[in-house]
């Protein structure tokens, strides 16, 4: 499953993977949205006279009969999930409801034009697929397809006892060249503060502060490159700025839990007589935070632009809560783990920030991961605590386990005698600092063995991800050898 060699897609081996992944991102199938390639899954099974059923939740396995000489084997369940992340670039035009994503090859890697690949997960579901047109021997195969993974893991939370049958589990939604064989469970926080408003006078100035500029990434597996928080900044930029006595009238950032914030802005006023003091202030803040990131964030800007239109209301009551909490907020990595060397313990995200007018409420989410229960429950307790010192109300959502690590599982032994066979070396087998499904499946089922595999895939959850063509083919020969090994 190594692959340190660049490679077009002319040249890898796994062509029908790449069709497969050309054609379900033709379907919208944004988190929530997976109607359309539910649907196209059932119709795929259907046109080849496959068995495929679904559950509750719709969920879908598609069911591959053992070949002659493995029926009496148990059989293997393939599982990825179906939704991605639909982040993109401030200029893209791309709309995730409707519009195909198209590849774009760039020296060994495949991207996309502004927007998220959906290489997370769509390349595992298209490696679950081309086994479909494979001749190889193998056992029954269950190709799992689920629902909803990136805002809660809806759709793995949602199976029953039953819906699989198979005593080993390979997760596809691995990142890089390793066997994951754990991670980290995780929680999120809604913070609702009560905001009242009153109408903008006439004569302050308004202005757009933005952040933008910012690498984003993965809220777990790039939480500790060291990246800026969007959000954060902002909040240290208004504190900055408190001396001006502005008054804030809108506030905006980030938009799904799971990837740290790319940008942030406000509307804000003050007496224009003090703009150029303000410009002043907010060069120092820029250089200082270019200082503070200048090894991740190279282009990192921060702008104070006149608003075009003059807003109608401003906060007249929280603005100091506000300010404080998106500057203090713990974001980043909290806790290194003590029991595997250079993994994450412990990290919070503060994820998003938007005000809800129909509502008279600002609303915060932040996102926490540990591989620890109780340290989870430490960092999640410290940021309820400071919300309700604010005056804030706080709820947790969408908690999912951690999935500890099974070392003697016969299934990650013959893993590994796979991978040394194909590589003539030993397999990095790691946690990962995210939520996978294998948490709640294993909890779920009960001895059942659990790896997670998958190509190299970069910047997640971003319009910078990327998906490296030979690890690709790496894989997939990978997946074909332990398959046909499991009889």
């Amino acid at each position: 499953m190594s692959a340190d060699k660049k490679m077009s897609l002319k040249q890898a081996q796994a062509q029908n993977v790449w069709k497969f992944f050309r054609q379900i991102n033709r379907i919208p199938r944004g988190s929530k949205n997976e109607k359309q390639i539910m649907d196209w899954l059932k119709g795929l099974a259907k046109r080849r006279n496959l068995t495929c059923r679904s559950d509750d939740v719709d969920n879908v396995i598609i069911e591959l009969p053992a070949t002659n000489g493995f029926e009496k084997s148990p059989a293997v369940v393939l599982q990825s999930h179906v939704d991605m992340v639909c982040e993109k670039t401030p200029e893209s035009k791309h709309d995730f409801t409707k519009d195909s994503i198209e590849l774009v090859e760039c020296d060994g890697w495949i991207t996309a034009d502004g927007t998220t690949l959906g290489a997370d997960n769509g390349v595992g579901v298209a490696l679950a697929l081309a086994l479909i047109d494979e001749k190889i021997s193998h056992p029954k195969l269950e190709l799992l397809f689920t629902v909803d993974e990136e805002t809660g893991l809806t759709g793995a939370n949602g199976l029953k006892p039953g819906f699989i049958t198979g005593k080993y589990l390979i997760n596809l939604d691995g990142e890089d060249k390793s066997f994951i064989v754990g991670c980290a469970g995780g929680e999120q926080t809604e913070i609702r503060l009560p905001l009242e408003f009153a109408p903008v006078p006439d004569s302050p100035a308004c202005f757009d502060l933005k952040i933008s500029g910012l690498h984003g990434g993965h809220s777990g597996i790039d939480i500790d490159r060291q990246y800026a928080n969007a959000i954060q900044l902002l909040g240290r930029t208004l504190k900055g700025l408190q001396n001006f006595d502005l008054r804030v009238c809108d506030i905006e950032g980030g938009t799904v839990h799971n990837a740290i914030p790319r940008d942030a802005k406000a509307v804000i006023c003050f007496d224009a007589s003090k703009l150029n003091a303000a410009k002043k202030t907010l060069s120092e803040i820029e250089v200082s935070f270019k200082k503070e990131f200048a090894k991740t964030e190279p282009n990192l800007k921060l702008e104070l632009k006149e608003y075009s239109e003059h807003p109608a209301n401003l906060f007249i009551n929280n603005q100091l809560s506000i300010i404080n909490l998106l500057s203090s907020l713990p974001t980043g990595v909290y806790r290194m783990s003590s029991e595997f060397d250079g993994i994450v313990e412990t990290s919070s995200n503060l994820a998003k920030v938007e005000l809800l007018r129909d509502e008279n409420q600002l609303r915060i989410v932040t996102s926490q991961r540990s591989l620890e229960k109780s340290s989870l429950g430490e960092i999640t307790a410290k940021i309820i605590g400071m919300a309700r010192s604010a005056g804030a109300k706080v709820n947790t959502l969408g908690g999912y386990p951690s999935w500890k690590p099974d070392v003697n599982s016969s299934l990650l032994k013959r893993a590994k005698e796979i991978y040394r066979k194909l590589n003539n070396k030993e397999p990095e087998v790691k946690v990962v600092h995210a939520g996978l499904e294998p948490a709640v499946i294993g909890e779920k089922i009960p001895g059942i063995e659990m790896i997670s595999v998958g190509p190299t895939i970069k910047n997640s959850h971003s319009p910078r991800e990327r998906v490296d063509i030979a690890s690709v083919d790496a894989v997939w020969e990978f997946l074909l050898e332990l398959i046909s090994s499991l009889g």
